[in-house]
């Protein structure tokens, strides 16, 4: 006979931490660092998506158009070039001396000089390379956050993009994807340097909760905190089920909006959902945690593990039905030496309730004889 284990899951509410505010730079007026210009005129921004950054930051003079009067948006900038609209957005002014005599290195030294940049941020290429992606964020969030401006930083590259994206410094692509790797364009540094400025100036921006979830399940393996403001234990968690010879293992913690076509992660879970009990889907939220279940006794072991929902939390486990209107194997609950997904769906309405009181919802596990196991965590 199996020896069944049924899981728990359930939203609990506690008082939330309010997180610790960054101290932002206090940059000086932009006419310290750049000469302003009037009357811009660039030929090829009409209408571009990024024309209204392009013109303020060309007039403020942190960056120049061609001479046959393009600005070329789509063109990469190299991390000089960057770095230099970064140092006179800042509002440094330029260090001379040393031994490089490039037009760059000035506001090289002055970005080292105030901490933003460390020499061992690129290890490879060279001043002329593009810059990427993730070496804008590095800087940007560098920029706005004076917590971060010390030589003896080790803040990891994960990190930074997920910094970058809580802050709204950087917001993903058309698929909210965040293409670290990819050069960056002209018109995309023009628009992180506005949102410098305007970090600086201490306006809030909005956040791509698209590509701050991916970055948060990158660096975490959740996108709790984007999502609902929670803190989780380190992930992957060995839950500490006692009576069991089995290893089961919390790998990630997927939270979506069901009324989010495009939201993070919903094209892997883009089939028919459907409640256990049967009702209908509403305006809700769908939770989706990966686990991971081993035999590790060294001998035959005959187990299952079997989910529900504590019924007066308003929350219902929910299968995933394939083109036949079978449950699909890859989102089930795993059997014995594998992974699956365990999947329900809570109100919206009970979500931002606890949001609004709370500050965020807080995610508890209880096995099936009575063990808590605790998935979220004060900060």
């Amino acid at each position: 006979m199996k020896r069944v284990v049924p899981l728990v899951v359930s939203m609990m509410l506690m008082s939330a931490c309010s997180p610790n505010a960054n101290t932002l730079v206090a940059a000086e007026q932009p006419k310290a660092a750049a000469e302003s210009k009037t009357g811009v005129s660039l030929n090829d921004i009409s209408r571009h998506w990024a024309e209204s950054d392009i013109k303020a930051i060309v007039a403020a003079g942190y960056v120049d158009g061609y001479p046959d009067g393009s600005f070329k948006p789509g063109h990469t900038v190299t991390r000089a070039e960057f770095i230099t609209m970064t140092a006179k957005a800042a509002g440094l002014k330029p260090v001379p001396g040393g031994d490089n005599k490039e037009w760059y290195a000035p506001y090289v030294a002055a970005l080292v000089q105030a901490e933003i940049h460390q020499y061992k941020d690129f290890s490879s290429g060279d001043w002329n390379t593009p810059i990427t992606r993730m070496e804008m964020a590095r800087l940007a969030v560098r920029a706005s956050d004076k917590s971060l401006q010390s030589p003896e930083d080790s803040t990891d590259a994960k990190k930074f993009m997920f910094l970058a994206t809580q802050k709204g410094l950087i917001t993903g692509l058309a698929g909210g994807e965040l293409g670290k790797e990819e050069s960056a364009t002209r018109a995309q540094s023009v628009k992180i340097i506005q949102r410098i400025l305007d970090v600086g100036q201490g306006k809030k921006l909005e956040v791509d909760k698209r590509a701050a979830s991916y970055a948060e399940v990158e660096l975490t393996g959740s996108n709790v905190q984007t999502m609902w403001g929670s803190h989780v234990v380190e992930l992957p968690y060995k839950m500490p089920l006692e009576n069991t010879k089995a290893t089961v293992s919390i790998k990630q913690i997927l939270i979506m909006d069901l009324k989010e076509n495009n939201g993070a992660f919903r094209s892997m879970f883009n089939g028919e959902l459907r409640k256990v009990d049967g009702k209908p889907i509403d305006d809700e939220y769908l939770v989706a945690l990966k686990i991971d279940l081993k035999n590790e006794t060294g001998s035959p072991l005959d187990y299952s593990l079997w989910g529900q929902l504590s019924p007066d939390l308003e929350a219902t486990q929910v299968n995933m039905l394939d083109k036949n209107h079978e449950v699909d194997d890859r989102f089930f609950i795993p059997r014995m030496n594998s992974e699956g997904w365990y999947l329900l769906v809570t109100p919206r309405k009970e979500a931002e309730k606890d949001l609004k009181k709370y500050g965020f919802v807080y995610l508890r596990l209880l096995e099936n004889n009575g063990t808590s196991i605790e998935l979220g965590k004060k900060r």
